[in-house]
């Protein structure tokens, strides 16, 4: 009978994980020769190359006004960035804790020869902690990627309105200080309580 071990299940993995690569391989050949329109990038990327785009084509008597709106915008695409980048790490981290919690079992089955030396791999604490860490990095993934959602929102806000600058940046910043409250888990909360 043919045990796993360690080598089949990374082949099993690739399975999955190469079609993606592949699949991300072909849009990145697909890229616009202007690299301000590249599919490759976050809409907080694209906003900012537009926003800075439209303050270097306008009318003199407008520029003063257009360079305000491009302040604005980069204050925002500031916070847009931060949070792309938190997401995308918590996005590999929980990927990875969720593909842990996936094989965990399987471990015992692997090193059944060493569970002697390696006992705590059966252990149900280790196996409820490796669990919890999963759930939490889903919920920081979570929490970064509507934040990130939220500033890019708030970008095309900044971008398409018609309101000046003054009335703009007011209303920003309210909700600017909103976006830097910090974690919560109310938005959790209140979700799983309206399905209730």
């Amino acid at each position: 009978m043919l045990r796993p071990t360690a080598l089949h299940l990374l082949l099993t993995l690739s399975l999955f994980v190469l079609p993606v690569f592949t699949a991300v391989g072909d849009l990145a050949a697909q890229e616009s020769p202007d690299k301000s329109f590249s599919p490759n990038q976050t809409s907080a990327s694209l906003l900012i190359h537009y926003a800075e785009s439209m303050k270097n084509q306008a009318a003199p008597e407008q520029k003063p006004e257009a360079e305000r709106r491009y302040l604005l915008a980069m204050d925002v695409y500031i916070k847009a960035r931060s949070y792309a980048i938190l997401n995308k790490c918590f996005f590999w981290l929980s990927l990875m804790a969720g593909i842990a919690v996936l094989l965990w079992p399987s471990l015992t089955v692997i090193f059944k020869e060493r569970l002697d030396k390696w006992e705590w791999i059966k252990s149900a604490t280790v196996q409820t902690t490796v669990t919890g860490i999963a759930a939490l990095m889903f919920a920081f993934y979570s929490q970064y990627k509507d934040k990130q959602t939220y500033a890019e929102t708030l970008m095309r806000y900044v971008i398409y309105s018609n309101k000046p600058v003054a009335e703009l940046s007011v209303e920003v910043s309210e909700e600017l200080a909103k976006i830097d409250r910090g974690f919560s888990f109310n938005n959790i909360i209140n979700a799983s309580g309206a399905d209730e």
